[in-house]
């Protein structure tokens, strides 16, 4: 493979979308799509590419409501959730849009992200369940670049007053989980900037 990541400020919280793309197949894949995707969508349509999935790292209003957005243009892409946070998805009370009165849900259908091995297409890497932030939230290592959600941030960690939060299960999530990956391991949070995990070894007041 030889990835490359596009990152999208999008939604009315300033959501980071991102685009995978396998640059020798061009092969995609669409992470975490919030509202108002038509840069990222121009791109894929002058690039020619293929989105093969849209991947969502939890259910939370935010992270998924550009999915309609997508399928407008791309109806044959299936939606990846860890089967935890499927009812995220139909219930505008657990995806918490309500708040903004909004009351978005998507009932179509969805494929299982489960831990471990994850491939699609010609896109291959290793999904980490990390619950803590939502019930059963996700971070998928792609290469050397690690889509973590709302999980883990440029020090920070996710919020756990959310309903089915759990700040010490989110905390011994990325200590066993991501902090052992190689420290050059790129992490693309849900929100505001990059990092890698030796600097959040290192430097992350939470860890």
């Amino acid at each position: 493979m030889n990835i490359s990541v596009e990152r999208y400020i999008t939604g009315p919280i300033e959501t980071n979308t991102y685009l995978i793309t396998d640059e020798d197949s061009a092969d995609c894949l669409i992470v975490d799509p919030s509202t108002g995707v038509d840069d990222m969508l121009d791109l894929i349509g002058k690039k020619k590419l293929i989105p093969r999935a849209i991947v969502i790292t939890h259910g939370h209003f935010d992270h998924i409501g550009g999915i309609p957005e997508v399928h407008a243009q791309h109806p044959g892409a299936p939606v990846y959730i860890h089967p935890g946070e499927r009812m995220m998805l139909t219930d505008a009370t657990h995806n918490m849009s309500y708040m903004l009165g909004d009351n978005f849900s998507y009932n179509g259908q969805v494929r299982d992200l489960s831990e471990g091995a994850f491939s699609v297409g010609t896109i291959n890497g290793e999904v980490f369940l990390i619950p803590g932030h939502s019930p059963a939230g996700c971070a998928i290592l792609i290469g050397k670049y690690l889509l973590c959600g709302d999980i883990l941030f440029a020090g920070g960690v996710g919020r756990s007053d959310f309903p089915g939060g759990d700040h010490e299960q989110l905390i011994c999530g990325i200590r066993d989980k991501l902090l052992p990956l190689p420290d050059g391991t790129i992490v693309c949070p849900g929100h505001m900037g990059r990092s890698t995990i030796g600097r959040e070894r290192r430097r992350n007041p939470y860890l």
